[in-house]
């Protein structure tokens, strides 16, 4: 079958050919005959024996003669050449161009350089040309309805003898015999691929909230590029974390988190679409990978920059403290995925510290392996010297007037730039580092501090205390220590603290809220309603508040389950004397709901964004 599309494209071309071979060999004939005839016109008008031309009017009566396209008459007494031009040359006066023939006066005093129109000779010309390029495409249209039947004769025998089994054997013995054995190897190969996609399924590599690959897939790319086998291979890796996915998860609902996600996954793909060679994915529930393969560090920049623009603006947008930060180093075949990654994380924690979206490039390991947790020491270790915080505050409106609302305190590092280091990467790397205790002692005692300027009696304080810390024993003898010194500061304070860490752990968690209830301070659970031990929890740790998680209240105004669910929240706490507050309001319809069911207060940004204390 190719062979005789083959031919068919060659007959084609053939014609093509022909055609074109043709055109110049009548060229080559036509050109002298042409040349003659236009010599003729001389003698004719006896251009030698012709008076000097000196204006327009006696070229015009050399013109009506209608044998010339162009002539050009030059004498002394004209400061410039008299020139005609026939601006309505026919298409065959460019395809057999002839040279100009020039006549001089038999004095010498003028020059006459023309082209005549030879009407007669272009006309047979046509004519023959005509003749020709019919002949040619009616043989070119014949031969092509020929192979096109053919072609199609073929085609539908073959399809015959492969789709039914009981058709009529093709003229063509061997054919017939090939296809009837590759049908037999098709059908054996068809069922090994079912096989094998059953158990390709199970190992899926997507990401099933952005539809990039998945961390599994990463880590298959990064170790096929650093694998030693064949040529030193080169690429570029990009790690982007998501720095308020846990402040909006808890203070919007997990539906705008993913929200937030899947438009991060958005920008950074429209980025990259522009290079061909970039694969994305997400490997972790904040963090993204770019592996770019064969791309130089300047152009690794400008993709950085760019992402940098795009984070900025969604920035200003959604009115967030930050998008994402970008980490960015070299892979290079032959090293350990360790150490890409380490240097990688060591560029995004220079990243966080440098300035909001920003992005930083490490090219170099470091000697020592512990350098990224020694930089973040560095870095909580200036915050706790320095006093480098600052404090934002959030009301909590109560909507009846058996609760009396609060500011729910929160906390935003400053680094050495005056730049805005991300909350939750501090809090993980003290964590890490073992300074988690060092820190939530400085943010209390710095709460306690404005507390002291600014409390009249009728000021109320809500602060966050980490897991970290709640399970810290000499943490929870220092603060019960600080509250009794401070006992009028101490009773306008209320404690939240994450229900999932509470339910994870609840001797401590008990121990924690007995020593709140000694020390006259309140205590409040996070997110409520979000796991299996809510209603346990009022029970044993008996609660001052409940804030029932965002993302109950993110679409209850279209979801009556989730309305039924909190009325039930609202009706228990109540019968436990316990106040309950709606996080995340950020819609009005929102908050007419809770109202009539007779929530106690409500927090979000339809009531007011964070601002400074």
């Amino acid at each position: 079958m190719n062979d005789y599309k083959k031919s068919l494209w060659v007959s084609n071309f053939i014609i093509i050919l022909f055609a074109i071979l043709i055109t110049f060999v009548i060229k080559f004939i036509f050109n002298p005959l042409l040349l003659q005839q236009q010599e003729l016109i001389s003698q004719k008008l006896n251009l030698r024996e012709m008076s000097i031309v000196t204006n327009v009017a006696q070229v015009n009566l050399l013109v009506e003669y209608e044998l010339f396209d162009y002539i050009k008459i030059s004498n002394s007494k004209q400061p410039k050449p008299l020139i005609y031009k026939n601006n309505q040359l026919e298409i065959l006066s460019y395809l057999l161009p002839i040279s100009s023939t020039t006549v001089i006066s038999n004095n010498g005093n003028q020059l006459i350089e023309y082209k005549a129109t030879s009407s007669r000779l272009l006309a047979l010309l046509k004519k023959i040309l005509f003749t020709i390029y019919t002949t040619l495409i009616i043989a070119s249209t014949v031969i092509n309805i020929i192979y096109y039947r053919l072609f199609k004769g073929i085609e539908i025998t073959l399809v015959h003898e492969i789709s039914d089994e009981d058709s009529t054997p093709s003229p063509f013995a061997k054919v017939s015999e090939q296809l009837h054995e590759q049908k037999k190897l098709f059908h054996r190969a068809l069922q090994n691929q079912e096989k094998q996609i059953v158990l390709l399924a199970r190992q899926v590599n997507m990401d099933n909230l952005t539809g990039l690959n998945n961390r599994h897939a990463f880590r298959k790319e990064l170790t096929e590029i650093l694998s030693e086998n064949g040529e030193q291979k080169h690429a570029i890796l990009f790690i982007i974390r998501a720095s308020e996915l846990n402040s909006i998860n808890s203070q919007r609902g997990f539906q705008q988190g993913d929200d937030y996600i899947v438009n991060i996954a958005n920008i950074v793909s429209k980025v990259t679409d522009r290079t061909t060679a970039i694969s994305v994915f997400r490997i972790s529930g904040s963090d993204f990978a770019l592996i770019a393969r064969e791309m130089s560090v300047s152009d690794a920049q400008n993709i950085a920059k760019d992402l940098k623009t795009q984070f900025d603006q969604y920035q200003a947008l959604n009115k967030l403290d930050s998008i994402a930060y970008n980490g960015i180093s070299a892979i290079i075949s032959g090293q350990l995925p360790e150490q890409v990654l380490a240097r990688t994380d060591m560029a995004l924690a220079k990243a966080q510290t440098d300035g909001v979206n920003s992005w930083a490039f490490e090219q170099q390991d470091c000697d020592d392996s512990q350098f990224g947790e020694q930089h973040w020491r560095q870095i909580i270790d200036g915050i706790i010297s320095k006093r480098a915080l600052m404090l934002l505050h959030q009301p909590i409106q109560a909507i009846h007037r058996n609760m009396k609302g609060y500011q729910e305190i929160f906390t935003r590092f400053i680094g050495d730039n005056n730049n805005m280091i991300p909350t939750d990467t501090v809090f993980a790397m003290a964590q890490r580092t073992d300074m988690i205790v060092k820190l939530e002692q400085l943010i209390l005692e710095t709460v306690v501090s404005q507390c002291r300027h600014k409390t009249d009696g009728s000021c109320r304080w809500g602060i966050n205390v980490t897991s970290s810390a709640m399970q810290n024993s000499s943490f929870i003898v220092w603060l019960e220590r600080l509250l009794l010194r401070e006992p009028n500061i101490a009773a306008s304070l209320i404690f939240e603290m994450q229900e999932e860490v509470l339910d994870s752990n609840l001797v401590a968690s008990k121990r924690i809220f007995d020593m709140l209830k000694r020390t006259g301070t309140r205590s409040a659970i996070c997110n409520f309603g979000k796991g299996i031990g809510s209603f346990r929890l009022f029970k044993e740790l008996k609660p001052d508040f409940v804030k029932i998680d965002a993302s109950l209240i993110s679409n209850i105004e279209r979801d009556s389950a989730n309305q039924q669910f909190v009325r039930m929240i609202i009706d228990v706490a109540h019968r436990m004397d316990c106040r309950v507050i709606a996080e995340g309001i950020e819609h009005l319809e929102q908050k007419q709901i809770l109202e009539n069911m007779y929530i106690d207060g409500i927090q979000g940004f339809l009531i007011a964004r964070p601002s400074p204390l």
